[in-house]
């Protein structure tokens, strides 16, 4: 077999089931799909080598039917350790030009300080709900226009950090690289009435830029970026 990229993998972890779904490039509807129970759950340290074994043989599967081997993917998860955080950055310059560089440095600062009063969460995504700027508010990144205050209204979206590490620890044993994790409890709310039994529509819905006001940050990049570059590549 090759390592033929003809397409994307996405992975749908529940308290009960994995889902695995192949996606051709340029089409919203899967092409091949396997599914296959857990024993309890992912959180259990006893059932890890259970699952871990599992997940490998149904990915056996899945590249047999489909002629390539799986080496990245996107994952998933429905957790009840979901947590939504709202909150507002701002600061005073004195008159400058807004841009990207700006806005990077605030909400840098804002990971910081949540990930130092929060050891136990994980951000998985990042939504800038409004801009503020000079007392005018904007939905998008307002360009090329000179201000001197600015507040961020942000919101985190997290999971449990023992949970993200196990599921990044179970795909490393795997030998693949995650590029990007999903909170399923948040991409949900972009289906539009569509049914999304595998968990993985409504992921690739996130991961495609279905909410321009999300800031799109890889677990994974296989580069060498800044911060600039990881945070606001959905810029380009």
């Amino acid at each position: 077999m090759s390592n033929s990229r003809n397409g994307d993998f996405y992975f749908g972890i529940s308290n009960s089931k994995i889902y695995i779904c192949f996606f051709e490039y340029g089409k919203n509807n899967f092409k091949n799909s396997i599914d296959f129970e857990i024993p309890d759950t992912i959180n259990n340290d006893l059932n890890f080598k259970i699952i871990l074994d599992l997940l490998k043989d149904n990915i056996r599967k899945l590249e047999k039917s489909l002629g390539f081997f799986l080496t990245t993917g996107n994952v998933s998860i429905d957790s009840e350790t979901y947590q939504s955080f709202l909150f507002s950055i701002k600061n005073v310059f004195d008159e400058k030009r807004l841009d990207e560089t700006v806005i990077t440095n605030l909400v840098q600062g804002g990971i910081q300080y949540f990930n130092n009063y929060n050891k136990k969460l994980s951000i998985i995504h990042i939504i800038i709900n409004k801009y503020i700027v000079d007392g005018k508010e904007y939905n998008l990144l307002p360009y090329d226009i000179k201000f001197k205050k600015i507040i961020l209204e942000i919101e985190f979206i997290c999971l449990d950090k023992n949970l993200i590490n196990k599921v990044k620890n179970l795909f490393r044993e795997c030998k693949i690289n995650i590029n990007k994790i999903v909170s399923f409890e948040y991409s949900k709310k972009f289906l539009n009435d569509e049914e999304d039994p595998n968990m993985c529509l409504s992921a690739k819905k996130v991961i495609n830029g279905v909410n321009k006001s999300e800031l799109q940050i890889q677990e994974n990049p296989q580069a060498k970026m800044s911060i600039f570059d990881r945070i606001f590549n959905f810029f380009d």
